[in-house]
């Protein structure tokens, strides 16, 4: 895995702060943590604007398919 710039770094914190370090998907302020909405491997860009604030098991439904962020 490639080493976060600090583009990604800053956008993943802007994002948490700007949803209250809460995910957005349940409600619960339990291990928030930043996901791209458009995957920055395939040029999604390093903002706010592109990350959604999801906890450890919403963001684990997310990658296996089990949770849609469209909806959000």
């Amino acid at each position: 895995m490639a080493k976060r710039s600090s583009a990604h770094i800053k956008a993943q914190k802007a994002g948490r702060a700007r949803d209250y370090e809460t995910c957005q998907a349940c409600g619960s302020k339990q291990k928030v943590q930043g996901h791209h909405i458009f995957d920055h491997q395939f040029l999604g860009a390093a903002t706010a604007e592109n990350i959604i604030s999801l906890c450890h098991d919403c963001h684990k439904k997310v990658h296996s398919g089990k949770l849609d962020i469209c909806k959000f």
